[in-house]
């Protein structure tokens, strides 16, 4: 009987061996320490490369009609990237790339750090090759044998059981040393100068758990790892209060996502700003101290960041959040705090729009905070630096301007913008395409005219050359447009730009602003004779649905495939645009232009770009909306499949 009880207690734990051993891979979260600040991760990397086989960028890459550009681009990056990389590896990418079948994690875990230099955060890349596990432990054994050969210092160390190679990697002595490394005493001896080198030294420690590539830049962020995948130690990420909370909002079902634990940094960098601000001597009082601009301006009270993708038949999207609970909010987190309300386009704006953005931002209360926070940097900033002295002169044209009264009293809660396709793939045209902006107010002419005086006033305080120091006046169907100088700005080219103005005028609620005169009649004429409205655009209805709708007080719209078509008719009209705009950088300011070009051309032949109705299939339309919750911000982009896109 005692036989049989032992030959059943054996079989047991043999079989839980097996099953441990092929058991799936836990979460990332249920892996990664608590004290995880950062995370990128792909639940599943085969899911990430068939949505980006099957996405519609790709698909326009793969097309026929883009080979003669895809060719010459991707024969130069093989040739001066890739092959030398793998030369001097001696390896293949693409055989260690395919590795990755299942979940793909890079981590950075805080490791004790404090902010000090020693000790620092530690980089972590967790890759489960699923059923490759056999094809992984090659590979590892092929790394390690060539590392040899060249001569690398590597040693072999069982951490919880599990075999680990460590690699040495000798840093540049003006990086930070890494972590454990320990100060040589002041010496001139041989071996104080060895204790110095192996100091800088950044220790790579890699190694395999079943199907599991583990690699990170501190053995001792390994150990609360390896200890998860057996089932004891340390609380994970999963239990981390902040990060449970966006990753049951956001993650679950995501394609791929980012976090970042913002409060322990935000609390290092407080700490580290609070010590800067309190240096031997007087400060400075003309430059605010950095401790007191972070928390005028709510840094700290940010207590998380992220991001998550997701991919289904009907498009692709993205969400970026910004983690501010309400009651920690305050500075900028309060500035863009917009209530829920309309932000559809309004009938007035055109179904021929190109870019549209609406943001329902109330312009008193953005102003008060925006004073409130410049004030706690600096009391009186603007009251006594900036708003007094053009306070003063205006009011010797205007006794009865207030600035607070007059101008941000007349101030609504409507921001609107809008733009056209430029009217030719021009440079100048299409640095300067048909725009116009809108501010809501409940009195726009007492708006305008608050806007005219300001704008005059500072032309008279601060000339310019060949600038008027007086506002243009013109009627259009009854009503002033103002047009108020602009400077010339340089072009990618180098020509000289045409003179330009900033045309203003007020009508139906708003005071419309654009740099070009005919957007301002074209506004002016819609309480007439209304266009066609890009509200009634195909698709662009069920798109805002993917984004949560247009009444969250943030919303915008791009026509891709227009945009698409004016980036391609100006790069094939001006194929050495990119030289021309490297140019205007400290970059490419000193180099030969025709070599510059001619290198450039090597890489990116937009010459070769096929006529853009070719491939026009492949782009639509996107949209994306913004709306404060209690937890934080939250900004949805979402681009709907192409429809011509499968034919």
């Amino acid at each position: 009987m005692n036989n049989i009880a032992r030959s059943l207690t054996s079989s047991l734990c043999l079989g839980a061996l097996v099953w441990t051993a092929t058991a799936a891979v836990p979460p990332a979260e249920q892996l990664l320490p608590a004290d995880t600040l950062a995370v990128l991760v792909a639940p599943d990397w085969s899911q990430v490369g068939g949505a980006r086989r099957g996405s519609a960028l790709a698909r326009f890459w793969d097309d026929p009609a883009l080979r003669p550009f895809r060719d010459k681009f991707m024969a130069r990056l093989n040739r001066e990237v890739i092959e030398p990389i793998e030369g001097d590896l001696g390896i293949k990418l693409s055989e260690y790339t395919a590795l990755a079948q299942g979940q793909v994690t890079l981590a950075l875990t805080q490791n004790g750090w404090s902010g000090t230099a020693e000790p620092v955060p530690a980089l972590l890349l967790l890759l489960d090759a699923k059923d490759r596990r056999e094809q992984l432990s090659q590979k590892l054994a092929e790394v390690r044998l060539k590392l040899a050969d060249r001569g690398q210092r590597l040693k072999t160390e069982r951490i919880r059981g599990f075999e680990f190679t460590t690699l040495a990697v000798n840093l540049p002595s003006a990086l930070p040393k890494p972590a454990g490394a320990q100060p040589s005493p002041p010496s001139d001896t041989t071996a104080s100068a060895s204790t110095e080198s192996a100091a800088r030294d950044l220790h790579v420690s890699f190694g395999q758990v079943d199907s599991l590539l583990l690699l990170s830049t501190s053995p001792k962020s390994l150990e609360p790892v390896l200890a998860r995948l057996a089932g004891s130690g340390a609380p994970p990420l999963a239990e981390q209060t902040a990060y449970q909370r966006d990753h049951r909002a956001r993650f679950r079902e995501a394609l791929a996502y980012g976090w970042v634990h913002f409060a322990p940094l935000g609390e290092i960098v407080g700490k580290l700003a609070s010590a800067a601000a309190s240096p031997a001597g007087s400060p400075n009082p003309l430059v605010p101290a950095t401790d007191k601009m972070l928390g005028a301006f709510g840094l700290m009270s940010l207590r998380t960041l992220g991001f998550s993708l997701s991919e289904s038949p009907e498009g692709e999207g993205l969400e970026l959040f910004l983690g501010a609970p309400e009651e920690k909010r305050r500075g900028l987190f309060q500035l863009i705090a917009t209530e829920a309300k309309d932000a559809a386009p309004p009938p007035f704006v055109p179904a021929d729009a190109v870019d549209f953005n609406r943001w329902r931002l109330d312009g008193q209360r953005a102003w008060a905070t925006l004073e409130a926070m410049l004030n706690e940097v600096s009391a009186g900033m603007i009251s006594s630096f900036i708003l007094a002295p053009i306070e003063s002169a205006v009011q010797q044209k205007d006794p009865n301007f207030d600035f607070r009264k007059t101008l941000i009293g007349s101030l609504g809660d409507d921001l609107v913008s809008y733009s056209k396709a430029p009217r030719s793939p021009s440079l100048a045209d299409v640095q300067a395409p048909p725009s116009l902006a809108l501010i809501g107010s409940p009195n726009a002419e007492r708006l305008l005219q608050s806007l005219r005086l300001m704008a005059s006033t500072v032309l008279a305080m601060f000339p310019m050359p060949n600038l008027p120091g007086e506002l243009k006046e013109r009627e259009f169907l009854g009503r002033k447009i103002y047009a108020l100088p602009l400077p010339s700005l340089p072009t990618p080219n180098g020509a000289p730009a045409p003179a330009s103005a900033l045309s203003l005028a007020a009508s139906g609620g708003y005071v419309a602003l654009s740099t070009d005169a005919a957007m301002i009649e074209e506004y002016l004429r819609s309480s007439e004779s209304r266009p066609k409205p890009l509200a009634a655009t195909p698709g662009l209805a069920d798109a805002a649905q993917r984004v949560g709708g247009m009444a969250a007080g943030l919303f915008g719209y791009q026509n891709t495939r227009e945009n698409m078509r004016v980036l391609f008719a100006t790069l094939k009209q001006n194929p050495n645009l990119l030289g021309q705009a490297l140019a205007l950088t400290p970059l490419g300011a000193h180099t030969d232009a025709e070599q510059r070009d001619q290198a450039l051309k090597e890489w990116l032949d937009f010459t070769l770009l096929p006529p853009f109705e070719q491939v026009a299939k492949y782009f639509h339309l996107s949209v994306y909306a913004g709306r404060m919750t209690s937890d934080g911000y939250s900004l949805k982009f979402f681009s709907p499949t192409p429809p011509q896109m499968g034919q």
